[in-house]
């Protein structure tokens, strides 16, 4: 079963559970007060309740834009532009214009970064140097995203480089 699945029906148990409990030494049920109370509710109402929040961000020098407190990264080729970030419950996605560009798991605690090896590949290709102290690359290994196929483009891009940078004959 799907673990969303299952949550939701401890909740629906935890409610009936709820229904039935006396508050002290109250004459009725929590169920029984509520079903008095709830004729005199107001209806929800119609229109769809958004739970995002839309912010004009500017991408910084590092290729990051910096959400409530967090930095996530975009593509290195954003630098200095302005993006649409849409922040949800669970994820940050990152827009130019309609296109979307980024997308991370949200952070919650304050001061956070969540960087994406991929999104700095561009700037690697002219400084493959920098990969081996970069906090993508921490990242990366961490979530068990650098990949054989990162492995072998770090080694091509620093054969390029080697190569280009040699003294010609």
């Amino acid at each position: 079963m799907d673990p969303l699945a299952e949550l939701n029906l401890l909740v629906e148990q935890w409610d009936e559970q709820d229904d039935a409990r006396r508050i002290r030494m109250r004459p009725r049920t929590i169920g029984e007060y509520f079903a008095v109370e709830q004729p005199l509710l107001k209806p929800l109402p119609d229109e769809p309740f958004d739970t995002i929040r839309t912010f004009a961000l500017r991408v910084d020098r590092h290729s990051r834009i910096s959400v409530r407190t967090n930095c996530y990264s975009v593509p290195v080729r954003f630098i200095g532009r302005r993006v649409w970030a849409v922040l949800h419950a669970n994820e940050l996605v990152v827009y130019d214009g309609s296109t979307e560009i980024a997308r991370h798991e949200r952070l919650i605690a304050k001061g956070g970064e969540r960087l994406v090896l991929d999104h700095y590949l561009e700037a690697l290709v002219r400084k493959p140097g920098a990969l081996p102290g970069a906090t993508a690359l921490e990242q990366a290994k961490a979530a068990g995203k650098f990949t054989p196929v990162h492995d072998a483009w770090w080694a091509v891009a620093c054969k390029a480089r080697a190569t280009a940078a040699a003294p010609g004959p």
